[in-house]
């Protein structure tokens, strides 16, 4: 199971997996242009990923984490293919996933990330940014057709046909 976050008026869940924002702006271990999905495997690395992000877009100074607005996706991920980051790896590949996580931009990660695509893999999972927890890149181009599910799917869609909350219904 994996967990994506996301604000409920800007994520249909077909668009959560379909890759598009990583083709258009790429990520950590996604070079622009490659549709891949983002996730958390554990529900408290997705909240601190999601508060790492506010804090990145908008700073400290506007809402807090509880009440940016945010619809949970929980994703069903098999892969055959996984590159594992998380787990122990040889001390030299440490060192570059370390610089990967702490670096500034993401063009060592996605040079590394570009190597892996063009040997097939399919996923890789890696520390978060965050300091605990892990996240998971999956390679559309790789992945197997289904290889990633919107488990919640009909909740998530029936909560985007609800009409906002009114604050003074509250």
């Amino acid at each position: 199971m994996a967990l994506f976050l996301a604000g409920p008026n800007n994520f249909h869940p077909d668009d959560v997996i379909s890759g598009e924002g990583t083709r258009l702006y790429g990520g950590r271990f996604v070079p622009v242009g490659v549709r891949a999905v983002y996730a958390s495997l554990e529900e408290e690395t997705a909240l601190r990923e999601v508060t790492i992000r506010k804090s990145a877009l908008g700073g400290r100074g506007q809402i807090g984490v509880g009440e940016y607005p945010r619809m949970t996706y929980v994703l069903s991920v098999a892969t055959n293919r996984n590159l594992d980051l998380a787990s122990t790896i040889p001390p030299e590949l440490a060192n570059v996933v370390r610089l990967c996580l702490r670096g500034k931009g993401y063009s060592v990660s996605q040079e590394l990330a570009a190597i892996w695509i063009s040997e097939g893999i399919d996923s890789v999972v890696f520390p978060s940014a965050t300091g605990a927890g892990r996240n998971v890149a999956v390679y559309l181009a790789n992945a197997c057709a289904g290889t990633i599910v919107v488990r919640n799917r009909a909740e998530v869609l029936a909560a985007l046909r609800r009409p906002p909350a009114d604050k003074r219904g509250r």
